[in-house]
């Protein structure tokens, strides 16, 4: 059962919707922000994925007329050996991330931002380490995990098809499929959000 909260959630991913909505909370609006993203790649990787993530509450803000909500948004950045890898819709690409990934380490940062009814901002950077195995020929061929990483940042997803790639992580799981929600609900309460009945 989902908790009608006043939380809007200013995001065009359908993952992070349904993460919020296992820990309860239904948010009474979701909406795309429309930024560019590529207008971030001078800020420093670390600090990047929060500031994405800043830019798209104050987007949704500027155009909200109320005030009553909070608004919350997330961004993940895939990053290794100085290379940054975004989503794609090219299968190619896709494979070309698997087969750089393989058998290596790579950091995914996630930046988290809160902003209150009354203007007050919190934003993080939870940092997740993910080691993949060496994959097989097979497994960087493989057609249905090739689609499953479309459109996911690293070309897979550690929820689905990813999971039979992935040896290990450290850091937090949920941060790599899309939002931290210890981290969101903590920042939330921290800003004085109450679920509401």
């Amino acid at each position: 059962m989902y908790i009608k909260s006043n939380i809007i959630l200013a995001s065009k991913s359908k993952r992070r919707l349904e993460l919020i909505r296992q820990v309860g909370i239904e948010p009474t609006a979701v909406i795309n922000p429309e930024i560019d993203e590529s207008d971030f790649n001078a800020i420093p990787i670390y600090k990047r994925s929060k500031e994405i993530a800043l830019q798209k509450v104050l987007a949704i803000k500027k155009n909200n007329i109320q005030n009553n909500n909070f608004i919350i948004a997330g961004d993940n950045i895939v990053f290794r050996n100085k290379k940054t890898y975004d989503k794609t819709d090219d299968i190619t690409k896709v494979k070309r991330y698997l087969s750089e990934l393989s058998g290596k380490k790579h950091t995914v940062f996630g930046g988290v931002c809160v902003l209150s009814p009354n203007g007050e901002i919190s934003k993080k950077t939870v940092k997740t380490e993910v080691f993949f195995k060496k994959l097989s020929y097979c497994e960087l061929n493989n057609k249905d995990l090739q689609k499953d990483g479309l459109n996911k940042a690293g070309g897979y997803a550690i929820q689905s098809l990813g999971s039979l790639i992935i040896s290990r992580i450290k850091g937090s799981y949920y941060n790599v499929v899309g939002f931290c929600l210890f981290e969101l609900v903590k920042m939330l309460k921290g800003l004085g959000w109450k679920n509401i009945n």
